[in-house]
């Protein structure tokens, strides 16, 4: 063979073998006590296949090298068939920060709901009741008092019952499909307004409820934005921005509202301009919000990690629904957190306070105030403007401020947000009848410092929750609904001739409300994240946070 006559032609083989060692391993002897076999030396790269004779491959090549190659990849490892590099678009752009588009679209977005209730609360003074016929001078009386408990209610009804399941809707399915969804209802019910309160008080009320269904979902996606997209040094900014959205809708729809309802256009186009920007709104938001900032190509992976910057990865991940172990809220943790209960005692007294500022000061400013139609509008939007600049100033500020202790600062903002804006009301509840300027003066006050609440009990949520923050928000949430339905009760029980002083008693009884929540908050306020928020914590008792636990 051809092989044998190789070898006995070779008159030195020790000098041959060294030679061809620079080209490939030796041939395996037939001796046991070989040096190097081939199984050795492919010993961690696995089973190697079957290799086909080696006198057919030397008959094509004498030399034996050019089986060389093919030798070297049956040595090398197969990677795993399901293993695919992770790889980032190259769509991505480093010079811009995304998180500030995101975080601006959210914000219209979320505003774009509250202004599909809020436009209802202006121009409930301008449009007739359902089958009411005009008077001769083209006036009509309006709904009764009555009726108009009923629409304000249906709206705080239905965001009560929608709550739990957003929620849990959105820690199954992601925030993007779910507000999403929110979104169109809202605006296909505002869009349906018009015909409902023509045809019967009960479709009326039905189209309201459907209102509050979609709002339910504004603070869950609240916490979830800031969670995902939010660096933690910008808790406070992402905070204060997301939750302007009822000054921004405010602001809005009030002038809005105003100078529709006296031009030839009338109140039904107020209802048909805010669902159709809701539709468009929603669509851009839609196609760019990613639920988690990983997934989108367009941020930047310098972007990335100043997100992730200081996280641990279930923070990071948002409990994304690939992750079912973070999908898992701790909720008797939560219920038993004592610094939880202080968020939500003073979101509590903060939200109905606010809601007696956007719900009932055009009534106020009309009728106390004395100002006309189109001014109602404009002067109830000052106000919640001022309010959504200290908004953002104070949220930024208190990410900024240095030297004092984080838990220190969320008393302090939420002191200011809750004790000055009762101290104010007090004040403006002795303003006599005749004086708009003070009155507006003492409004403007009082509704700009609930802009501090950004720094406070809204920042103390995110930061003490997490990951978890949107079921935290979804339960301050819950109790905005709950003072969207006790507000009307209460100004409903109290207010009959619409004089100074039932007046006064409403802003009073506001601002005790105020001075006793806030004090709640701040017993029991801190900065430092929940133990339930560490999943590397695995013991079921040290998760758990005491209730003495207080700083």
């Amino acid at each position: 063979m051809p092989q044998t006559e190789a070898r006995e032609g070779t008159s030195q083989p020790e000098e041959r073998l060294e030679d061809v060692e620079l080209d490939e391993p030796p041939r395996p002897s037939s001796s046991s006590s070989a040096p190097e076999s081939i199984h050795d030396l492919t010993a961690d790269a696995g089973p190697l296949p079957e290799k086909p004779p080696r006198s057919s491959s030397l008959s094509s090549d004498p030399t034996g090298h050019g089986n060389k190659a093919a030798d070297m990849q049956h040595k090398l490892p197969e990677p795993a068939a399901d293993f695919v590099p992770h790889q980032r678009k190259s769509t991505r752009m480093d010079g811009m920060s995304w998180r500030y588009v995101v975080l601006g679209l959210t914000v219209l977005a979320l505003s774009s709901v509250m202004a599909n209730i809020v436009a209802f609360n202006f121009t409930v003074l301008c449009m007739p009741a359902t089958d009411e016929p005009t008077n001769r001078n083209g006036t009509y009386e309006g709904y009764t008092k009555h009726d108009r408990t009923w629409l304000f209610s249906a709206v705080a009804l239905g965001a009560l019952c929608a709550v739990v399941p957003t929620s849990m809707l959105i820690s199954r399915f992601g925030t993007r499909k779910i507000f999403f969804a929110a979104g169109l209802l809202s605006a296909l019910a505002t869009l349906f307004t018009p015909f409902a309160a023509r045809s019967h008080l009960l479709v009326f009320v039905a189209l309201r409820f459907v209102q509050g269904i979609s709002f339910a979902a504004c603070m869950p996606v609240v916490g979830a934005v800031t969670s995902a997209w939010s660096p933690l040094g910008q808790a406070g900014l992402f905070m204060s921005a997301l939750t302007a959205f009822g000054q921004l809708s405010a602001v809005f729809s009030n002038p809005l509202s105003g100078q529709l309802c006296a031009s030839p256009l009338g109140w039904s186009s107020v209802f048909y301009l805010h669902g159709g920007l809701a539709l468009a709104i929603f669509t851009a938001w839609f196609l760019v919000y990613r639920d988690d900032p990983e997934n989108h190509s367009l941020v930047s992976r310098r972007e990335l990690a100043e997100i992730r910057s200081g996280k641990n990865e279930e923070s990071y991940r948002n409990a994304t629904k690939e992750d079912e172990e973070v999908q898992k809220i701790p909720y008797f943790q939560i219920l038993s957190t004592p610094s939880v209960w202080g968020v939500w005692a003073g979101a509590l007294g903060d939200l109905i306070a606010i809601q007696l500022i956007h719900t009932f000061s055009p009534l106020y400013i009309k009728t106390v105030l004395d100002f006309s139609m189109e001014k109602t509008g404009w002067s109830a939007a000052l106000p919640v403007l001022f309010q959504f600049i200290v908004k953002v100033l104070a949220g930024h500020s208190s990410d900024r401020i240095h030297g004092i202790s984080e838990t220190t600062k969320l008393r302090i903002y939420n002191s200011i947000a809750l004790g000055a804006s009762a101290a104010f009301m007090i004040v403006l509840a002795f303003v006599p009848k005749g004086h708009p300027t003070l009155g507006m003066v003492l409004i403007t006050l009082t509704t700009s410092m609930f802009g501090f609440n950004g720094g406070g009990f809204n920042k103390c949520a995110a930061l003490v929750s997490r990951q978890y923050s949107h079921f935290v928000l979804a339960n301050i949430q819950f109790l905005w609904c709950l003072a969207m339905l006790i507000c009307p009760v209460l100004v409903g029980l109290l207010l009959h001739k619409g004089s100074v002083e039932e007046w006064r008693t409403i802003f009073i009884l506001h601002a005790v409300i105020l001075l006793v929540t806030n004090g709640i908050f701040c017993l029991l306020a801190t900065a430092k994240p929940a133990t339930w928020t560490d999943k590397s914590i695995k013991s079921a008792s040290k998760r758990r946070t005491p209730w003495l636990r207080l700083v």
